[in-house]
């Protein structure tokens, strides 16, 4: 009960008091949002064919098709990345300009 005691001139001289300055406001919210990462692809997996020497080899058409379909999703990964690298770039930057 005392402790509340001693708090209340605080808390009456502070609402009373001047405003203080907390600093820059928060940067605008589509400077804080990046671009979704992509659904993985769904990758079947490849079928091996069996050689006449007995070793396995997976038809070259398949690994082509799948390899493409992986890059792709690499290159969407990487362009999302590079997404939130600019949104963070931008908000360096409001801060930098209000200072």
């Amino acid at each position: 009960m005392l402790r509340i005691l001693a708090l209340t001139p605080l808390m009456i001289c502070s609402a009373c008091g001047p405003q203080i300055d907390v600093g820059t406001p928060p940067p605008p919210d589509s400077y804080l949002t990046c671009e979704a990462l992509p659904p993985a692809p769904s990758v079947s997996r490849l079928q091996a064919i069996p050689m006449p020497d007995g070793m396995l080899a997976y038809p070259k058409a398949d690994v082509d098709a799948r390899d493409a379909e992986i890059a792709r999703f690499i290159v969407s990964i990487r362009g999302a990345w590079f997404d939130c690298s600019n949104q963070l770039e931008r908000v360096s930057d409001y801060y930098d300009a209000t200072e």
